[in-house]
């Protein structure tokens, strides 16, 4: 009976996984308004990451950076079938004026919406900017044809995210 648990409560990890596997082979591909794809590496850069998990550097991730001002929200045109990762922070960055938190999503939005929230133990770490600022990380299969406006706080957008599986 122990070992029957132990494998049962073992098993959603390994399917997470598998999953996480499958995301890698399967990126959506996105146009995003005001931002362009960038590898994901760590940077000294004021703006570049301080902290990558193993899943997203194992996989030659890249992560759309703004160009331009984003006015804190994401705006994603899908262009092909696959899967999205979206990287959002919640810390404080100002008070509520201009109206921003009518459009921001929170985590339970997120997860009502189709999107899952991915742990730090199924990415092997977190995503850290170099503000100090840890990302919460969601991903879902997204359709072609989609336009999504996202935004979780004042300044920052959600950061969309792709995984490359390397050869």
């Amino acid at each position: 009976m122990k070992i029957l648990l132990s494998c049962l409560l073992f098993l959603p990890s390994l399917m997470h996984a598998a999953d996480l596997q499958a995301i890698a082979k399967t990126p959506a591909t996105v146009s995003v308004l005001n931002m362009q794809p960038v590898p994901l590496v760590i940077s000294a850069d004021k703006n570049g990451w301080a902290r990558i998990p193993t899943v997203l550097s194992n996989n030659g991730a890249t992560i759309f950076a703004p160009t331009a001002s984003t006015n804190g929200a994401a705006d994603i045109e899908v262009t092909a079938d696959g899967y999205l990762l979206l990287a959002c922070n919640w810390d404080y960055q100002g008070n509520q004026s201009g109206d921003w938190e009518k459009e921001r999503w929170t985590e339970s939005k997120f997860k009502s919406k189709g999107w899952d929230r991915l742990s730090k133990n199924e990415l092997g770490g977190e995503l850290v900017k170099n503000d100090n600022r840890a990302q919460t990380i969601f991903v879902k299969r997204v359709k072609k044809g989609e336009h999504l406006r996202l935004r979780c706080n004042k300044y920052d957008p959600p950061y969309p995210i792709l995984l490359m599986s390397k050869p």
